[in-house]
């Protein structure tokens, strides 16, 4: 469930310090729905209180210089050992002496993952401890909102005390210039998703991200970047070697066929992508007669007008990821599954499957990345539903604890993974399938 997210921002005069920080000192409250994400204790006075005392110019400042990334840039698998990345993403990071809570973002494209992380243990110098540990999703039309009026509104106390400072003001501009100039404002996307600040991705990436769509699609780039990051280029190479194979496919890949559907659905509003693409799965599966039994090898492998030795094989393609490539001349796809699992290879024919049926337009690539997107998303939660129906499972196991043998049973019958098994079982609740994780 999506929430509200609030910062608020009550200015109070202060005697000493910097002047910058006289004028901006501020009791700054930023929160979820009704959780303040910066509730705190103050250790010597042993006091609760809900905002902390900060610079709201320094906030601002932060938010602006990190716009960008914090819009668009999707957590990875190293994101939390990645110092860059925790620097663009995390409130602790915006300085000026202050103790800023442990304040994660990381957008999906579509909404924002928010995570504050209780303070473990305060340092000795450290006066406060935050005390929420708040996992949680905001829309990003509501991050974008709430941050445009926060930083208007340092703007804004600025202009009233005559304050004369180009550093904010000169960077909120840019910001705001390069969100309503379409061409700029895709290549800051493409920057962020490649995990670079504005200007610093290196010029050959950016030039075959930007002017290489006709070749793969705009959107399937959008998320080879943020599978690749500061590897992007090398990734795409291999990519496109694979793309301009026309007779065959290339290393070890599959020839197939994609199914279609007679009708799609027509979903309501702001449904979350794996809600989405559990009712796409659902549909799939009685307008090709499948019911609620497991899919063999040899159903799954007609359904792609392929054979079933594409889920045995032991051979692992010269592919970076799993991907599926469609033909310029026939319009079949050319499927490359890097793994040598069966059940793996199962899995990303239905995340390439489902991506397929919910696709919109001709784009020739089809990316199954690890990347924590709202397209990834989609397409995990597709072939979990697919493959293995949550009601169907229930009705195999048949208990509310199951133990280690029944998620192997299960994971046999569907011709799963275990962790899959484990995985749908998490989610059968209404949980938030992408919410931050971290710990420190």
């Amino acid at each position: 469930m999506l929430k509200e997210f609030k910062i608020e921002c009550d200015w109070f005069g202060r005697e000493t310090e910097s002047p910058m920080d006289r004028w901006f000192s501020a009791e700054i409250g930023l929160g979820v729905g009704e959780d303040w994400l910066t509730r705190l204790e103050e250790i010597d006075a042993r006091t609760v209180r809900t905002h902390l005392r900060g610079c709201g110019y320094q906030l601002a400042q932060w938010f602006a210089g990190n716009w960008w990334r914090l819009r668009w840039e999707p957590e990875s698998r190293s994101s939390r050992k990645d110092p860059n990345w925790r620097m663009a993403h995390s409130l602790t990071s915006a300085g000026g002496g202050y103790v800023w809570p442990n304040l994660l973002f990381a957008s999906d494209g579509e909404t924002l993952a928010v995570g504050s992380v209780a303070s473990r243990q305060n340092a000795a110098f450290e006066p406060i401890r935050y005390l929420n540990h708040i996992l949680s999703r905001i829309s990003a039309e509501e991050f974008e909102e709430k941050v445009d009026v926060f930083i208007e509104g340092v703007l804004s106390r600025m202009h009233t005390l005559k304050i004369r400072d180009d550093n904010l003001s000169t960077l909120w501009g840019e910001v705001l210039a390069e969100r309503h100039d379409p061409k700029m404002a895709r290549w800051r996307r493409l920057e962020a998703k490649c995990g670079y600040d504005p200007d610093d991705a290196p010029e050959e990436t950016m030039r075959m991200l930007f002017e290489d769509t006709g070749r793969l699609g705009r959107n399937a780039l959008e998320e080879v970047a943020a599978q690749g990051r500061h590897a992007t280029l090398e990734i795409l190479k291999a990519i496109l070697d694979l793309a301009d194979s026309t007779a065959k496919p290339a290393g070890h890949g599959h020839r197939c066929k994609m199914p279609e559907l007679s009708t799609k659905p027509r979903y309501p509003a702001n449904l979350r992508p794996w809600q989405r693409a559990t009712t796409l799965a659902k549909i799939a599966r009685d307008q090709w007669g499948l019911g609620k039994k497991p899919i063999t090898n040899k159903q799954l492998a007609d359904l792609l007008g392929t054979k079933p030795g594409i889920f045995t094989s032991r051979q692992k393609p010269l592919a970076p990821l799993s991907l599926a490539v469609r033909s310029r001349k026939t319009g079949d796809f050319d499927f490359y599954l890097d793994s040598s699992w069966s059940t793996t290879r199962r899995f990303a024919c239905g995340r390439l499957l489902g991506d397929h049926l919910d696709l919109q337009g001709n784009e020739r690539l089809i990316p199954s990345t690890d990347a924590k997107t709202a397209r990834q998303q989609f397409q995990r939660a597709f072939a979990q539903e697919f493959l293995c129906p949550i009601n169907a499972l229930l009705e195999k196991i048949q208990t509310d604890d199951p133990d280690e043998d029944d998620v192997a049973e299960a994971a046999k019958h569907f011709d799963v993974s275990p962790l899959m098994i484990r995985t749908t079982l998490v989610n059968k609740g209404e949980l938030d399938r992408e919410a931050l994780s971290w710990d420190d």
